[in-house]
């Protein structure tokens, strides 16, 4: 198991990014899903990521063996939607690591090395903790649908759409809003507007192991890039 810097998951993002970009949809996505599975398992989050991978397999395997022999519109919307999906896919994988393995304030300490303008750095902190807080109240609302006996199906919702708007929606924005005022208010008690340098008791540095990872990740770049290029991909 290994733990990376904040600033080496942020190069990671970017290299997903240019190669969700750059590369078309082919069997070089499925490689780099590959390899960003073997870096969740490495950094400790290897059920979700293994889960996110079969999902992309399965997607995979029906965009392959099963989409060729359908036909007319439906093959056409599934095809653009299936091609969003894949050009999204890493990108969010890499984004849920790096989320999921970063404490806020490893990453404002990371940050603040590369002195980066705290006008990005606190929107960006303030976000690290919104999708957790947002996820949590999240299980609560769908704990009280289940005690009033609302489902989630689209069947339930296209008889009850009334009461599904009612019991989840307005219960989501409500709860989404307050956790970003409350988060807001936190952050601000903690002395995040301080104009002062930060200083931080973690130790913030660049490894061995981070070095390793990303030169893995740059070369499945640049190969991939070559391969698109030359059309083998």
């Amino acid at each position: 198991m290994i733990t990376l810097d904040p600033r080496t998951k942020v190069l990671l993002l970017i290299l997903t990014a240019i190669f969700s970009a750059s590369i078309p949809n082919g069997i070089y996505t499925l490689v780099w899903i590959i390899l960003t599975t073997i870096l969740g398992i490495m950094l400790k989050r290897a059920l979700k990521t293994a889960r996110a991978a079969i999902i992309f397999a399965a997607l995979w395997l029906f965009a392959s063996f099963i989409l060729p022999n359908i036909g007319g519109v439906l093959h056409t919307s599934l095809l653009v939607w299936l091609g969003l999906v894949f050009k999204c896919y890493p990108c969010c994988m890499i984004a849920a690591l790096f989320i999921s393995t970063t404490q806020i304030g490893e990453f404002m300490a990371a940050m603040s090395k590369w002195r980066v303008p705290r006008s990005v750095v606190i929107p960006l902190a303030i976000m690290f903790r919104y999708f957790p807080t947002v996820k949590e109240d999240w299980g609560h609302i769908k704990d009280a649908m289940t005690l009033r006996g609302i489902s989630l199906s689209p069947g339930y919702f296209l008889k009850n759409p009334g009461v599904v708007v009612d019991a989840l929606y307005l219960p989501i924005l409500v709860t989404a809003s307050n956790a970003a005022d409350d988060l807001a208010a936190s952050a601000v008690t903690r002395g995040i507007e301080n104009p002062r340098i930060r200083t931080s008791r973690l130790d913030i540095r660049i490894r061995l192991i981070d070095i390793i990872v990303f030169l893995i990740f740059a070369v499945a770049l640049i190969v991939g890039m070559g391969l698109s290029t030359g059309g083998y991909v």
